[in-house]
Parts: C-alpha cells; structure tokens; sequence
C-alpha cells in the first residue's frame, strides 16, 4: 500500500471550508482536485503534515489546520493607508476591490483588499485572505506514484531531485 510520503507525487480530490460553513475550495456537490510533490513546499506546511501517511485505500478523511498553522492570526497592523499614486491612474479604486500593487519589492502571492478610499490615500489590508481562520478539509488521495523528471523540474528541495542532478 502506497503512502503519501516526501518526494511523491500526490492527486486528491478536497473540500476546503471555513467554520461558518463557506467554501473557499470545491463544493458540497464536487470536490477539487490538487496535485503536488510532497516535501517541495508546493502546498501549505500545516496541510502536508496531516496528509503524511494517508493513502487511497483510507478514503474520505477529515481534518482541521488551525489558523496558527495555516495563514496566521488576523494582524491589525497589516492594514496600512498607501497612496493612489502606487496605483495605475487610470485604475477606479473602490472599497472591497483586490488588487496587487506593482510597486511592491516582492509582489504579494495573493491580491490585497482595499478597505476604504480616502481622497489621495488607499487604506489596504494586507493580510492573507484567510487569516485568522481554521480551515477545516476533506480530503481523498486519488493517487501516489514517483514523479517523472518532468515533475520534478523546478522543484530542486526533494530529494528525488537532488539525486537527478547528480547524476
């Protein structure tokens, strides 16, 4: 019996919900599916330990990640006032609208949240967007092999890797 292991590859099909019931990935109805390497941080560290060791025999497993593990406590000081002049000129800037600064050193991996607009200034939340939430999963892994090489290219943290540049 295959299980999920570092330097797998992983195919499952999931839910992801938040604890008022609200799904951020799949449905009530249909699941999504993700794949992945184990063990190249492609998927969230919090997430990838608990499916360690599970396998498709297993089928359908529920778990929760803790916000701690996840994308953190909500942080107040994340939402900051920045000027519109960091926002193309012509780009409507409107309350509850995602953007992604380009004026960032390092682009954000998610769009921040505009709070408010006040004249010249923007006041942006610059927290992930689940911050502070539990995130509650289902889970069934639908598949677990070695990856091919062409997998693995761009993914030089496993192991399996490591080993193919060496060679």
């Amino acid at each position: 019996m295959q299980v999920i292991t570092p330097d797998k590859y992983v195919r499952l099909a999931y839910r992801l919900r938040l604890a008022n019931g609200d799904y951020v990935r799949g449905s009530a109805a249909e699941p999504a599916e993700m794949e992945f390497v184990a063990g190249v941080g492609e998927v969230l560290p919090g997430l990838e330990r608990r499916l360690y060791g599970l396998s498709p025999e297993m089928g359908e497993v529920e778990f929760v990640v803790p916000k701690e593990e996840a994308f953190g406590e909500y942080e107040p000081d994340n939402v900051q006032v920045w000027s519109t002049k960091v926002f193309p000129p012509d780009m409507e800037l409107k309350p509850g609208q995602k953007v992604l600064p380009a004026v960032l050193p390092f682009p954000p991996e998610y769009p921040l949240v505009i709070k408010e607009v006040r004249g010249d200034r923007v006041v942006l939340d610059l927290n992930h967007p689940l911050a502070g939430q539990d995130l509650y999963y289902q889970v069934r892994v639908l598949e677990i092999r070695d990856p091919d090489p062409q997998e693995l290219r761009h993914k030089k943290e496993c192991q399996a890797c490591r080993e193919e540049m060496t060679e």
